[in-house]
């Protein structure tokens, strides 16, 4: 839920950017109630994304019938990137002309760095298209499937519930029976829980967080949390 102070900041904006109600949930009341005319933008409503659904199949936007089995984070796809800051670029063109040329440029720039990130991570990651892996939970399709990443199976456990002993065991037996290499979690799960799952498997544990928690914010962010990303996946599946 937002604070007072931030109630406050969306009151007041011009022009508010967020993903959309697939992944901010808790942004549609406040977006409904705001009293000033502000212009809000849903992102993964920007032409020429490449969405994802939930269950890993690629969908276009138009069918609009599979909006909720939209995969919401498209943002670990730096091609989906690109359109997102064209679109942003648009945007804020139209609420503040006077700086079209700033706002062309600097878009340019970042469009420039993003290709090369798309390149760099391109290369890195091409040797690990047939290491078998598991994730905690499906974070990470854009990548994946940008990069041809081979993601054989998830846990889906969640961090705050209890796990059984049967649960675990299967899915033990899953990964033995994938020759999964490693099992990436996040940092909200338990290193005890990770290390429960991998025993007696050939698995390795290993941290991905798909949103950066730990990064400092400002303009190299995304930038280090893509490479962070890849340098983890090298790690575990190509050390």
């Amino acid at each position: 839920s937002m604070s007072p102070s931030e109630a406050t900041l969306l009151q007041e904006a011009e022009l508010f950017f967020w993903i959309g109600p697939q992944l901010e949930t808790f942004l549609e009341k406040p977006l409904k109630s705001l009293t000033q005319k502000i212009k809000t933008v849903e992102m993964i409503k920007t032409k020429g994304l490449h969405i994802h659904l939930n269950d890993g199949h690629l969908s276009w936007f138009s069918e609009e019938d599979h909006e909720l089995l939209q995969d919401p984070h498209l943002w670990l796809d730096p091609l989906n990137a690109i359109q997102m800051v064209e679109r942003i670029r648009e945007e804020l063109k139209l609420v503040d002309p006077i700086h079209t040329i700033k706002y062309i440029q600097n878009s340019r720039d970042l469009v420039e760095k993003l290709n090369q990130l798309h390149q760099n991570l391109e290369i890195g990651l091409q040797a690990l298209h047939e290491a078998p892996f598991f994730v905690f939970h499906p974070a990470y399709t854009y990548l994946e499937k940008r990069y041809h990443l081979n993601r054989v199976g998830m846990v889906m456990i969640h961090p705050d519930r209890p796990t059984g002993a049967r649960h675990l065991s299967k899915l033990r037996g899953m990964m033995r029976k994938n020759k999964v290499i490693c099992l990436f979690s996040e940092p909200q799960f338990e290193p005890k829980l990770v290390q429960m799952l991998v025993e007696g498997t050939k698995a390795q544990p290993a941290v991905l967080d798909p949103l950066g928690s730990k990064l400092k914010a400002g303009p190299e962010l995304y930038f280090t949390l893509l490479r962070d990303l890849g340098t983890s996946f090298r790690q575990c599946l190509d050390p």
